[in-house]
Order: C-alpha cells, then sequence, then structure tokens
C-alpha cells in the first residue's frame, strides 16, 4: 500500500533523514464513554476548536486538520462517528461540530431528530417516587437529606426513561422471566431496544466510514469488547498495510496469525460502533461478523492505552513497507482527552445513591491512563537510550584498524544482536529485530497530554448516564464548555 508518505516528509540535506515538514505534527481526540454525559463532549469541542485553530493560524498552520485521529468508547465512539462523518460530508470543522450539537439537542425546525428529549412534571409523576419526593419536600422535614429539586428531577427522568423508554434512544421490552432459578423478581429483567439509538445515529452517520491518509483525512478508532474473549477489540477507519481493513486479536502465533479475525474493507458500519455502546443488561449482545460484543467501557472506558496500541501499530506499517524505513522521523503526536466520569470528589457521600454514584465513577473514570502515559515516555526514553548506544558502538568499531581480527569479530556481534527478534522465543509476539525497533521507536515523541474531565456535579445521581431530558444536556454542553475554556492547552 502506498502511504504517500513524501506528501508529509522531506529527505534533509545535512544528514540524509527523512524529517518531518515544518511543524509537522498529529493531533488526536479521544472521548470516553458515559451515555447521557457524553454531550458535555459537544460542550468541549465547540471551544476546542476555538482555541485549535486560534493557534493553528499564528503558526501558518490553518489548512491542517483540526483532529488527525479520533478514538472513542461507548457514547465517545458515537460522538466521533458524527464528527468524522459530518466532516467527510463537509470538509468544515465547525459545521461538523455543529452537527454532533444537533445530534444531541434537536435544535433543527421540522422533525425530530436528536437524543434529547422533554419531560413535564406529570412524565415524572408517572414514576410514582416523584410524588412521594414532593411531599416530604414540601413538608420541610430532614431537609440536610432530602435531595434538591434538580437533583430528584434528574433522579426520576431516568426512570421514567427506563420504565417508559426513551425517544430515539431506547425503548422498553417486555420483562424476561427467570426459567432458571425461578425466583422471581431477583432474577426477572427488563431489556431496552437499541434500535432507536441506531436510527438516531443513521440520521447523522453516513456508513460506512472509510478514511485514508492520502487523502488527508481522519482517521477514527473504534473500541468494544468481545463478550466471550474478554479482549478490547478495536475497529479502525484506516486500512491495514495489505489495504484491507480489519480487526485482529485473541492468541497470535507466527504460523497463524491471530485467533480472531474480523473484516470490514469498506470500513467502519453502524455494527461496529453499537458494539461499542453496548451496555450489558441493559441491551442484549451486539452481533458482528458472528462475535457477540459488548460496550468497551468494560475494560477500557478511558481508551488511551489501546489509541496508543493502534498508533504504534500504524506507523510500524508505515516504516516497514517503505524503501526509506530507515529514516523516517515521525511526527509529534499531542493527545486530547475528554472524561466524563469525575476521578475525584470531595466529600463523600453516605447515602445508598451518593455511594452507588461514587463507585460508578471510579469504574467508568480514568484509572489507567497516567500510568500509560509514564510508561510511554519511559519506553520511549529507553529507545532513545538504546539507539545512542547503537551509534556510540558503530563509531567505536569503525575506529579500529581495518583488518584487525577483533574488529570483525565485534563487528559480527554487533550484527548478531541488531538481528535478534525482540519477542525472543515467545510465539504469541510479532517477530521483529532490535534494529528495526531502534530505527522506529527513537524517531517517535509524544509532545503532550490535555485531559479535560468533568468535575462531580453537585446534584449527581448514580443513575447520570440515562438522563436524556432537554434540560440536562443543555446543561451538559454548557459544562464542557466552560471546562475547555478554563484548561491548560500546553
Amino acid at each position: 500500500m502506498d502511504f504517500r508518505i513524501t506528501d508529509k516528509f522531506h529527505l534533509a540535506e545535512e544528514d540524509n533523514v527523512m524529517q518531518p515538514s515544518k511543524n509537522l505534527k498529529q493531533r488526536a481526540l479521544i472521548l470516553s464513554g458515559g451515555g447521557a454525559l457524553g454531550a458535555y463532549q459537544v460542550g468541549v469541542l465547540k471551544i476546542l476548536f476555538e482555541r485549535l485553530t486560534q493557534e493553528d493560524n499564528e503558526k501558518g498552520e490553518n489548512n491542517r486538520l483540526l483532529f488527525d485521529i479520533i478514538a472513542g468508547t461507548s457514547i465517545g465512539a458515537m460522538n466521533g462517528a458524527v464528527l468524522v462523518s459530518q466532516y467527510l460530508e463537509t470538509r468544515d470543522w465547525q459545521i461538523a461540530i455543529e452537527q454532533l450539537k444537533q445530534f444531541w439537542t434537536n435544535e433543527q425546525k421540522g422533525e425530530q431528530k436528536g437524543l434529547a428529549s422533554t419531560l413535564s412534571e406529570q412524565d415524572l409523576e408517572k414514576t410514582g417516587g416523584w410524588k412521594v419526593w414532593c411531599e416530604k419536600s414540601n413538608e420541610g422535614k430532614a431537609s440536610s437529606t432530602i435531595a434538591s429539586v434538580e437533583a430528584a428531577r434528574r433522579y426520576y427522568s431516568v426512570w421514567h426513561y427506563v420504565a417508559k423508554g426513551a425517544p430515539r434512544v431506547h425503548k422498553t421490552l417486555e420483562p424476561r422471566k427467570d426459567l432458571r432459578f425461578f425466583d422471581n423478581p431477583l432474577n426477572e429483567w427488563r431489556p431496552h431496544s437499541s434500535d432507536l439509538l441506531r436510527d438516531t445515529i443513521q440520521n447523522f452517520v453516513k456508513h460506512p466510514i472509510a478514511t485514508s491518509p492520502e487523502k488527508n483525512e481522519p482517521r477514527l478508532l473504534v473500541f468494544a469488547v468481545d463478550a466471550a474473549q474478554g479482549e478490547t477489540v478495536t475497529f479502525d477507519s484506516f486500512a491495514k498495510a495489505d489495504g484491507s481493513r480489519k480487526s485482529e486479536y485473541g492468541k497470535y502465533t507466527r504460523e497463524r496469525g491471530y485467533e480472531n479475525v474480523i473484516k470490514y474493507d469498506e470500513g467502519i458500519n453502524i455494527d461496529h460502533i453499537m458494539a461499542s455502546g453496548t451496555l450489558p443488561v441493559f441491551y442484549d449482545y451486539q452481533d458482528v461478523d458472528g462475535h457477540k460484543f459488548w460496550d468497551g467501557g468494560l475494560l477500557s472506558n478511558t481508551p488511551f492505552r489501546e489509541f496508543l496500541q493502534a498508533y504504534h501499530e500504524y506507523w510500524t506499517n508505515v516504516v516497514h513497507n517503505t524503501k526509506e524505513a530507515n529514516n523516517i522521523l515521525l511526527p509529534e503526536l499531542e493527545v486530547y482527552m475528554v472524561n466524563l466520569h469525575p476521578s475525584k470528589r470531595h466529600g463523600l457521600p453516605t447515602d445508598h445513591d451518593g455511594v452507588k454514584d461514587r463507585l460508578n465513577d471510579i469504574i467508568f473514570g480514568d484509572r489507567s491512563s497516567h500510568f500509560d502515559e509514564m510508561q510511554e515516555f519511559l519506553a520511549l526514553d529507553l529507545q532513545d537510550f538504546a539507539a545512542r548506544l547503537k551509534d556510540l558502538s558503530e563509531d567505536a568499531i569503525s575506529i579500529l584498524d581495518r583488518e584487525s581480527d577483533k574488529k570483525n569479530e565485534l563487528k559480527k556481534r554487533f550484527e548478531e544482536i541488531l538481528a535478534t527478534s525482540s519477542s525472543g522465543k515467545n510465539p504469541n509476539r510479532h517477530p521483529d529485530t532490535y534494529d528495526a525497533l531502534l530505527n522506529f521507536r527513537n524517531h517517535y515523541k509524544l509532545a503532550k497530554v490535555v485531559r479535560i474531565e468533568r468535575a462531580n456535579h453537585t446534584d449527581a445521581v448514580s443513575n447520570k448516564t440515562g438522563d436524556f431530558s432537554a434540560t440536562t444536556i443543555n446543561a451538559l454542553i454548557t459544562e464542557g464548555m466552560n471546562d475547555a475554556a478554563n484548561v491548560s492547552l500546553t
């Protein structure tokens, strides 16, 4: 496959090394999962567009992509798909972000198409508990323990959606009786259909999504969990080195390759996106090419590690399939991460719903990206150190007497080390040489990681990911704008 690397790199005359063009960098956007909280990412993107566009204009880079890579899990994958699809249609990031807002807020005149919906007090009363809360709240008894009006509205909005369904998001199905232990209602459950959500996404996303670097198009990465394998699977809008689009995972052997291969040459489709947001128990499994999938957030709701792996694999394919492989310097990488669950909270709750809310935030918050970032920098430093030792060894050997036995012996040993497979005798790893790793890795640089994380809301409730009421959705967008405006991008 021709990756057209010469469009973004040039050969430096002084050192005969392929150098990146002036100010060349790549930006990656990582969007976490969180159901209805995904509206927060719309507000963040509106401000990031303004700030990053201004930065590019000041540097004379006004024709570059706003984001070269967009990676998402669950609702983050859905937001990412809308954003990429709308950009491919319009070639305008501002319009694409505005369409992403329409995907949520439903502000367009005419037919309603967005995720948000309006609830009345009569709707809340149908939940049963709303009336009791109103009575107790009006009595003013134990006011310090009674939920605020806003918290109660959010709490009972979700219960309304669970019981009655949410327009353009999900439909409540008939309860499924327990036919195994016969201890209803403990094992009775009420699943929901995701067909409405599928239709809403397809109103804003043109499938399949297949992009390429040759056309200067953004790369879309969607993460889901193979429920049988218990492993995160990456669906990629970019093609592999052989021109195919496929996801490979599971056990790897040099003789047979990967245990599981899912092919989708035409690009990412609606099944891949739905797989990323298939919340267990609430929805049934999502089938993709005979494999059953669940929500990607179960294993990695902030998929920084999975993104880095996909990023490395792509550039390895580029390097290994070009004649300039040993002379390429890769662009700097900037990562912008938007997390929907707060990692920290001041003051721990003691009520049941509050404790569940904190538990959910810890489970689905950013649990590993700081460690992954540290490990990435450590690995890059070690690779740079090894590359310098390689250069030093070559210089030391070169100054020995040209015909000496010692020089020939050292040169042979040195070449044997470089030709050694980095995977050693491990049959489950790709065979690669230390020389190939050094020629690639020491040129890669993670320039910065910017995290924008939603803070804990005063009126937060444990079921907040299911609140698709228009009031909450608009408030989330505003929160995202405020947070993105105040975060440092340096």
